[in-house]
């Protein structure tokens, strides 16, 4: 059972400094770390030209820059090395962008098959640059634990400049430059940039340097894609991060990329309707099946497209990679059901098979953890036999440890991670060992309680759910990690309709009626497990009794719809208990 907290009031002197501002919006700003005027303004009035920071504070920055100038200058072969995720790809079409405005060809991009490369870089692939003549590689979201392959790039006289966003190991790889704001000895005041958000940056240096006759200005229009890397990487949407992904917000409402458009149409949305719940729930998974289902470069290629035939065609075929990494997300689902006894469920689901798709492990295992409460690991089979998977945690113990007590004679050929989330590979005539080591390394792993804890902003009648109370919250969007969506407790509303919709019935849709007759919906996506909603015997969710006319609190977020092509206030269900 989830436990419901009421946050704390807001201090008196706290209070009176944002006395301007009306009762919920300071409390809003006061849970979001903002306790003065100036702060307040700088948090819901974004100014690029104040806010945004110097890119040279960053440590190498100058050398980095000076080294690009460089290769530009001596028309050097330039590698664009990206990460396959929705960070790296639009870091790397973003300075695939940059290199076609100021007419620089000889540079070549290289995405890593997700599914049957390693991630960064390899000797292999090195090798193959020093055999094209290679004499740069920038990588973008990736890199700053590839020593071993930088110092082999070195032997092979190719200079590298690493762009990341990542932890820095103990070693670091011997690159000309690093570019990562968490180096122990990096000044850059912001530490959490995505990917892309390093890249801009570079960029934004590149052009204090040396303009290439480019109008003041012109960056700015590559913020569209640092927003959609910076909201699908789940970095914290606070500080510059909040806003490169503003600013990107209003550049992609405005977006003449062809392929985003082609896919916003694909998808029903409007361009000028884009929020970041529409990065996150369509245009990043979107994205990312590419690499999951096929391969990065159509990602690439539909950001970077100047064709418009082109981007319909690719934006389509993102759209049937996306069906198909749900429908494969199901079937793994129904095929670990059959597996599994519900009145004897193990102490972790393992589970596996050479015809699962590599690219959604991770997703299925998280949906599977929700499902049964419990640690999950499932493995498949690349193209060169090797298994591979991935596993997530229910917070009770650290996956990582448990790999590490499972494979402590060199069971797995790498294992990595961290406690939620993870990754492994293992020989594949091993594999039936796997289920037993884990199951034996489980019961010895240090265990913790979870009580999942809720978060409460306000609570609100069902009559405050209002355009009125939604203007009031809006301008602290962008939201997203470490600034989420207020949320409301609604006590004792009676339900005046439930149904489950889409995919089969996973979703959610509750109506309440307000006194003057006005309804409000509320939409849970993912929320009806198989069986536990049924019209014909009453309506059901998590034990909770649905059907028309019940009372149930319910904790919500406020959301603005555009899907019926006009605007309309709905909800977005949080958590749903039994009226107190």
């Amino acid at each position: 059972m989830k436990k419901w907290k009421l946050r704390e009031p807001v201090p008196d002197k706290t209070d009176k400094n944002l006395k301007q501002y009306p009762e919920l919006v300071r409390k809003l700003l006061f849970y979001r770390g903002v306790k003065t005027v100036e702060m307040a303004e700088k948090f819901l009035h974004p100014n690029y030209e104040r806010d945004l920071l110097d890119p040279f504070l960053m440590k190498d920055m100058d050398r980095a820059v000076e080294r690009f100038l460089s290769a530009i200058q001596h028309k050097e072969k330039i590698i664009i090395f990206g990460d396959y995720d929705a960070d790296g790809v639009p870091g790397s079409a973003m300075l695939a962008l940059f290199l076609h405005k100021i007419k620089y060809h000889d540079f070549e991009i290289y995405i890593p098959d997700r599914n049957n490369e390693s991630y960064g870089l390899s000797p292999e692939t090195v090798d193959d640059f020093a055999k094209k003549k290679v004499k740069l590689i920038i990588t973008i979201d990736c890199g700053i634990t590839d020593v071993a392959e930088t110092k082999l790039a070195n032997e092979h006289g190719i200079d590298v400049i690493i762009t990341d966003h990542h932890l820095v190991p103990a070693e670091l790889p011997p690159a000309l430059a690093i570019i990562d704001a968490k180096q122990a000895d990096d000044e850059y005041p912001e530490k959490m940039l995505a990917g892309s958000g390093v890249m801009f940056k570079f960029i934004c240096a590149v052009l204090a340097k040396e303009r290439f006759n480019i109008s003041t200005g012109w960056e700015k229009w590559l913020l569209d894609l640092v927003a959609i890397a910076t909201v699908t990487d789940m970095v914290p949407l606070v500080g510059e991060n909040r806003l490169l992904t503003y600013y990107g917000l209003k550049v992609l409402r405005q977006t003449k990329r062809l392929g985003l458009i082609a896919l916003l149409d694909l998808i029903k949305t409007k361009p000028q309707n884009v929020t970041e719940d529409d990065i996150s729930f369509m245009i990043g998974p979107r994205l990312n099946s590419a690499s999951r289902m096929s391969h990065a470069s159509q990602a690439y290629y539909m950001l970077t497209t100047y064709d418009e035939a082109e981007a319909v065609t690719i934006a389509r075929h993102l759209e049937d990679k996306n069906k198909e990494r749900r429908e494969a997300v199901e079937k793994v689902i129904r095929a670990v059901d059959e597996l599994i006894d519900p009145d004897n469920l193990p102490p972790v689901i393992v589970a596996g098979s050479p015809d699962w798709g590599l690219g959604m492990l991770g997703l299925t295992s998280s949906r599977l953890v929700e499902k049964y409460g419990r640690p999950v690991w499932l493995w498949s089979k690349n193209a060169k036999g090797i298994i591979k998977g991935s596993c997530r945690s229910d917070g009770t113990i650290n996956l990582v440890e448990v790999m590490r007590e499972a494979g402590k004679d060199g069971f797995f050929l790498d294992f990595g991670g961290h406690a939620l989330a993870g990754g492994f590979s293992l020989a594949p005539e091993k594999v039936d060992e796997l289920a037993q080591r884990l199951i034996s390394a489980y019961e010895q792993a240090e265990k913790r309680e979870i009580e999942e804890e809720l978060l409460v902003d306000e609570q609100l009648s069902l009559e405050q759910v209002n355009w009125e109370t939604y203007k009031l919250i809006e301008p602290l969007a962008p939201f997203g990690v470490d600034n989420p969506k207020p949320v409301f407790w609604l006590p004792n509303i009676e339900i005046f309709s439930a149904k489950s919709f889409g995919n089969g019935g996973l979703h959610l849709e509750l109506v309440f009626q307000k006194e003057n007759g006005d309804k409000i919906s509320a939409i849970g996506f993912f929320q009806c497990l198989p069986g536990e909603f049924d019209g014909k015997d009453g309506h059901h969710f998590h034990g909770i009794n649905l059907t028309k006319g019940e009372k149930i609190d319910a904790l919500v977020t406020l959301e603005r719809s555009t899907f019926k092509n006009y605007p309309e206030l709905r909800l977005r269900i949080v958590d749903l208990k039994k009226a107190e």
